[in-house]
């Protein structure tokens, strides 16, 4: 069952903690070059940086910047999302039903995955879904991975170990959300053609340097077409988040 109402509490959660943006540096061939149809991606740099922004209260806001370039082509161009395209089959969530075809509701069953905001919908205003009036209640959903078009999964090592281990924003208290995001369309033509070039990725937070410090660290990144096609995962280099001169 498909709803296309947006949850709410998410985004508010997202607009208060992270700021994402991205720039797109496009690069054209004179000779269009042949690719496969599905997008391939290489790494190409990360960068460090902290930036003083104004806040909504038009306060000076100091923000950790972390950007990731890499390269990618395409064979047909299908690369981007506007902003605008939140509706089938680019919307946020799908709603699964019990064998009852009744919704399913935060703690009602132990087999149910822990809170947070990509699992479950909060209605935080009065509506109907499925002919159920929900008040202040929490559904079970299913995230629907073609929303985003860039997927970013932070590693860190801890003091004295060995291993990296990924810190799970989705699921971790006071974030419950994640650094994926959109990149716009790339493709400027109204019909198919190979793309390659070169696309940044910046994410800004108040608070990367206090969570990973000056631990080592590395993203794993991978990007969708617009038929939802995954690239490769591409890996960064280790990088520190300490102070850039």
């Amino acid at each position: 069952m498909y709803y296309k109402a947006k949850n709410k509490a998410r985004y508010l959660i997202l607009n208060s903690i992270i700021i994402i943006s991205s720039l797109i540096m496009f690069t054209a061939c004179p000779t269009p070059p042949e690719f496969e149809n599905g997008p391939a991606i290489e790494y190409e740099d990360i960068q460090f940086s902290q930036i003083t922004d104004t806040s909504a209260s038009g306060q000076p806001l100091n923000q950790d910047v972390i950007s990731v370039t890499l390269s990618f082509e395409d064979g047909d161009g299908d690369l981007g999302l506007r902003n605008t395209e939140i509706e089938q089959p680019y919307n946020l969530f799908n709603i699964p039903l019990s064998q009852e075809r009744e919704l399913i509701f935060f703690g009602s069953s132990p087999e149910l995955p822990p809170f947070n905001f990509y699992d479950y919908y909060i209605a935080s205003d009065s509506i109907i879904i499925n002919n159920t009036l929900l008040v202040n209640d929490t559904i079970l959903v299913d995230f629907n991975e073609r929303h985003f078009n860039i997927y970013v999964d932070f590693y860190y090592q801890r003091p004295g170990s060995n291993d990296f281990v990924q810190f799970e924003w989705e699921t971790e208290p006071g974030f419950y959300q994640s650094f994926h995001g959109r990149f716009p369309i790339l493709n400027t033509e109204d019909y198919s053609r190979p793309l390659n070039g070169s696309l940044t990725y910046e994410m800004k937070s108040v608070g990367f340097q206090a969570i990973f410090r000056d631990y080592p660290m590395f993203l794993e990144v991978y990007i969708l077409d617009r038929a939802g096609n995954r690239s490769n995962i591409i890996q960064t280099d280790p990088i520190r988040l300490v102070n850039p001169n």
